[in-house]
């Protein structure tokens, strides 16, 4: 079976609501991510979507920069990494949380259903069942911060 490199990126804008898209193949919601392109490092790629799908520029949330040197420089430090089983391949799926730099969505033209939802929003919409537990994590994250 084929593995893929894949990421996605919870985020948030200043009133801590997360970023979802509909997904029309999938038809469900999702935060935004996609395949991580060959020489291009995960938290680069989570950029990249985050950019592409929703036209915002993130700042990622759980980043250990104090452990590091000169010769090695802490990364930011997925939300979570997962095996993710699309029947014919499998995504090894790195999850990061970020933070928008502005609330303003630009350049969404690819999707129709894009937007801000608050947590409790967000849990009543077509969901999978991974991201609903994703989101419960991340709302007790944002309520001890």
């Amino acid at each position: 079976m084929k593995f893929h490199r894949a990421v996605a990126v919870y985020i948030l804008n200043s009133k801590n609501e997360v970023l979802l898209l509909y997904h029309k193949k999938l038809k469900t919601y999702l935060p935004p991510g996609g395949h991580v392109e060959d020489g291009e490092l995960t938290h680069e790629a989570a950029q990249r979507e985050a950019k592409e799908e929703a036209g915002v520029k993130i700042r990622f949330i759980h980043i250990n920069d104090k452990l590091g040197d000169d010769r090695a420089t802490p990364l930011p430090t997925p939300f979570l990494v997962q095996l993710e089983d699309l029947g014919d391949h499998y995504h090894e799926d790195f999850v990061y949380l970020a933070r928008a730099e502005s609330d303003e969505l630009e350049n969404c033209e690819n999707h129709e259903d894009i937007g801000w939802f608050s947590i409790n929003e967000a849990l009543n919409l077509q969901l999978f069942e991974n991201v609903k537990r994703q989101l419960i994590h991340l709302k007790s994250i944002i309520e001890k911060s």
